[in-house]
């Protein structure tokens, strides 16, 4: 099965770059819920995509994570999820 997304970590940080997959028209919602459920206590989730995700957003918060989203250029968005 082909990587949709480019994932890293440093230190406590989780780094799901997934602006390549959504532009080439994939969908990724599934597998970056699953990244950031299964990501341990104390983990800050960085989740970079190149528009404002709202149905990620919505089902984030849906699973009972609080989020914050940042616009650092336009066509950058980064969602921050911290794991507790």
């Amino acid at each position: 099965m082909e990587q949709l997304l480019d994932v890293t970590t440093d230190g406590p940080r989780l780094i799901i770059d997934a602006r390549t997959a959504i532009r080439q028209g994939r969908h990724p919602r599934a597998e970056i819920l699953t990244l950031v459920q299964d990501a341990p206590p104390g983990t800050l989730c960085e989740i970079h995509l190149p528009h404002r995700p709202e149905p990620l957003i919505a089902a984030l918060q849906q699973a009972g994570f609080n989020v914050t989203v940042s616009e650092a250029a336009p066509g950058d968005f980064m969602l921050r999820v911290l794991k507790l």
